[in-house]
Formats: C-alpha cells, structure tokens, sequence
C-alpha cells in the first residue's frame, strides 16, 4: 500500500490531518520559543497519526491530553497581554495563608519547611514532582488498553481543570512563597522563574535539571490553583465508580504526597493545593454526576 493510500485509510478524506502539528513548530520559531521539546513531541504526534490504527486511536482519544500542553504554550503568550503587577496576589495571598493555614505562632508551613528540611525529604518530596506528568502520559496509556472510559474521564478531567485554572492564572495571578521570600511583596513582572526548593536537588547531584526545567515555566504567578496536585485528584475521580476502597486510598496518598510536595519544596502555599483539589472535584460534578443524576431524573419521569 502506497504512503498516500495508507494514509486515506487511516483518515479518509481528512488524511492531511495528522501533520496539523508540524505547524506549531514555524510559530514557536517565529517567537524565538522553539525547544528541542518541542520538536520531539510534534514528531511523536506525527508518528502516532500515521502509524497504524491503533496509534491513531491512541492519539484521538489523548487529544484533551495534547490540549493541556499546548494551553501552556498559549499561556506563554497571553501572560504579558492580561497579567500585570496591580492585579497580582502576592503577600495579601501569603497573609490569608497565615490566617487560616498556620501553626501555632501564625508561622505558614513553607516557612516552616525552610527552616526544617533534610536530603532524604528533599528526594521524598521531590519524586512525584519530578515523574507527575510523565507518570500522568504512563497512566493514561496504560488505560487506554485496560480501560478506556477511564482514560477518557482522567484526560477530560485535566482539560477541564486546565481551562479553569488558566482562567484564574490570567483573571487573578498569585505569587508562589518562593517568590515572597524572594522579592518581598513588591511585584515584579521581570522575575525569572525558580525552582525553589529543588534547587538544592540541583546542588546535591551536580545536576540543572530542575533549574533547567522551571526556567521554562510559562507564568510565574500561576501559583493559585496548584495543578501538581490536580492530577492525582484527577486519577482519583476518574476511577472512583470502577475502583475498590484500595485501589482509592492509594490514590488518596498519592494526593496527600503531593500537596505535602507542593508546600514542602515551597512551590505553594496549601491553599493553592487545596484549590486545585476542589477544581476537579467540581469538574467531576459537572460532567459527570450532574449529568447522570438529571438523566435518571428524567427516565424516572418517563
């Protein structure tokens, strides 16, 4: 079968779509934001397109998935348009923190953290940090042969948490506890991105990952929601109707690791965890419990 057939026979009279994503890299190379990145995964969704059918199932149904990644490019763009330091969270953010999230002596926890720390936590904390997304593309392909309706709950779960919490990244930008201990509570739109507390990982193995890694990240203020912890609570509702009581207390500790991760590295405070937390409980909600309560409502109507 020729290139040109096998492709009608994948998708028909749509067949130019699976190079859709070669033309993101012109655009990121216009914009000087062109990454080695960036080119392997265009190249890996390229390949999935053309492959076979199973890979072009596969690439279908993670296109929420693929929606998320490029939603943080497109952040990349707007945060100069719609973020500016009068609308920025920063020790007012820090100060609700110390009222409702403190220990005895009005001490936040990332202070506290700052002043107590060890390696051996240093690498605890730091593990779901470092594999969170990689472990969240493991586990989705993971479902889509063992349990696809899953997958598909994970994968919208996490696109619908992503465009809220893009919404409040760009409507009410919130300053990280890094950046308070850093800078103090003068807003300063020119600041770099830091790795925080995983800076000392860098330092231990002699390594930039985590500088390397940060320094990419798209907003600075974006602290508020904490999407590190979404995506555990994401695989938590997508498997609460088909899953045990063990298969959820697993996932129960695998979001408490993170937002103790989270506050531990002094990448956020706790509200910001618990925020993205009741982000995709709310989604759940919506697109799936609402729904499925009013179509019972109606068939016992009927």
């Amino acid at each position: 079968m020729s290139p040109i057939a096998h492709l009608h026979a994948l998708w028909g009279r749509w067949w130019p779509a699976p190079f859709l994503p070669l033309l993101v890299l012109p655009v990121m190379a216009w914009t000087g934001n062109l990454r080695i990145e960036h080119i392997v995964i265009v190249a890996l969704l390229v390949v999935f397109g053309v492959w076979s059918e199973r890979s072009r199932a596969l690439l279908l149904a993670g296109l929420p998935g693929v929606a998320v990644g490029l939603g943080y490019e497109i952040i990349r763009f707007l945060r100069p348009v719609f973020i500016t330091a009068d609308k920025v969270l920063g020790c007012d953010l820090a100060a609700f923190e110390a009222r409702f999230f403190s220990l005895p002596g009005g001490q936040t926890l990332p202070d506290f953290f700052v002043q107590h720390h060890s390696p051996a936590w240093d690498l605890f904390f730091a593990f779901p940090y470092t594999i969170f997304w990689m472990a969240a593309v493991v586990y989705a392909i993971v479902l889509f042969f063992t349990n696809r309706p899953r997958m598909q709950r994970f994968l919208w779960l996490l696109a619908a948490t992503h465009v809220v919490a893009f919404a409040i990244w760009l409507t009410w930008p919130a300053a990280p506890p890094w950046y308070i201990r850093e800078y103090g509570c003068v807003i300063d739109m020119s600041a770099l991105p830091d790795a925080a507390a995983l800076n000392r990982l860098d330092q231990m193995f002699a390594i930039s990952y985590f500088h390397d890694f940060y320094s990419r990240t798209p907003n600075v203020f974006g602290a508020l929601p904490s999407l590190h912890c979404a995506f555990p609570t994401a695989a938590l509702m997508s498997a609460w109707r088909d899953s045990g009581w063990r298969e959820r207390v697993l996932h129960v500790v695998l979001i408490a690791w993170m937002i103790s991760a989270s506050v531990y590295l002094d990448h956020h405070w706790l509200v910001d965890g618990l925020a993205g937390i009741a982000i995709v409980i709310c989604a759940y909600g919506m697109i799936y419990v609402i729904p499925d309560w009013l179509r019972r409502r109606r068939a016992k109507s009927a």
